[in-house]
């Protein structure tokens, strides 16, 4: 009974979030195919000439088989104009959404070469190849290919050490998460694989993700110049009658929460946050985090269930 009230109480504190936020939340827009990728990553460069400083992107790598590998385009050489528009003062994420669009689609490109040669060239977007976990890992699960992914981490982790854990965390990030327009702003999922049977609760996770996020904002603001109140950093989370019953294709447990956090410009966000957690194995316990500030139903709700449904703890 004490759980069923935590839940209800957890799920009246998110309505009125999400009544809070409706008059701002963005549409997310609707692709009529797949989003595509040219297959470069790029770097902007300094630029006094720029009142922003924000000059134009050199290449910082070719993706294999790519339409740019395909056409030529090699580390090192400098974008300057896409569709005849020069690059230089946009912000990282306009340059995203200029090489980003639906697969089959085409972008102009102006490069200037290592060797001074100007040059233009047509791209066509291809698919984005999913991201799919080292082949050596015992479980297995895909991450849509136009995600971001983090370089794994064991636990301790660097920013939160304070979380007893054995094993280690997998981040994934949707592609508006550093876009503050973006519906999908701040949105993520968060694989730990830990050595081990835990058998997680509601104040568990609550102690742990608060200890989480307080070390966040502590790097954060290392980072980007601010000075995070850590008290101001909460995590509520409650059993969930709703949630997926098993993960991984084992019985597991189901939580919902609220976190509010820093995010990296010093702002405190609220973010939606549903767990579901299973011993995947005897020696292991896999515990799966959706995060998102948009609530349910939001269209990216599908892609983060997608993930979550498509783990298996067997290869």
């Amino acid at each position: 009974m004490r759980e069923h009230d935590a839940e209800c109480r957890l799920l009246k504190k998110l309505l009125f979030v999400l009544v809070g936020i409706a008059s701002v939340a963005v549409p997310r827009p609707i692709l009529g195919s797949e989003p595509g990728t040219v297959g470069l990553v790029v770097l902007q460069l300094f630029s006094d000439q720029q009142p922003n400083k924000r000059g134009v992107y050199v290449v910082r790598q070719v993706l294999p088989a790519s339409a740019a590998a395909n056409a030529g385009i090699v580390a090192g050489d400098v974008i300057v104009q896409t569709d005849e528009r020069p690059v230089a003062g946009l912000d990282t994420n306009e340059m995203k959404k200029r090489l980003g669009g639906e697969a089959g689609t085409s972008i102009k490109l102006s490069i200037v070469r290592a060797g001074g040669e100007f040059q233009k060239m047509t791209l066509v977007r291809k698919p984005f190849d999913p991201h799919r976990n080292p082949p050596t890992d015992s479980f297995s699960y895909v991450i849509p290919g136009d995600w971001e992914m983090d370089p794994r981490y064991p636990f301790p982790l660097p920013w939160s050490p304070g979380i007893a854990h054995q094993g280690f965390e997998d981040l994934s990030f949707a592609p508006g998460f550093d876009d503050l327009e973006s519906p999908e702003y701040h949105s993520y999922l968060i694989l730990w694989w830990l050595d081990g049977k835990t058998e997680f609760s509601a104040a568990q996770l609550q102690s742990e993700m608060t200890t989480y996020f307080q070390g966040l904002a502590k790097q954060r603001g290392q980072n980007n110049h601010f000075t995070p109140d850590l008290s101001r950093i909460t995590a509520e989370y409650a059993g969930s009658s709703m949630g997926p019953t098993s993960f991984g294709g084992v019985q597991a447990a189901s939580f919902i929460g609220l976190v509010t956090l820093y995010d990296r410009h010093g702002s405190l966000i609220s973010l939606h946050s549903e767990v579901v957690a299973s011993q995947c194995s005897p020696g292991h316990t896999a515990v799966f985090f959706e995060m998102s500030k948009e609530p349910r139903p939001a269209a990216l709700w599908k892609q983060l269930d997608a993930v979550r449904d498509g783990f298996s703890c067997k290869r």
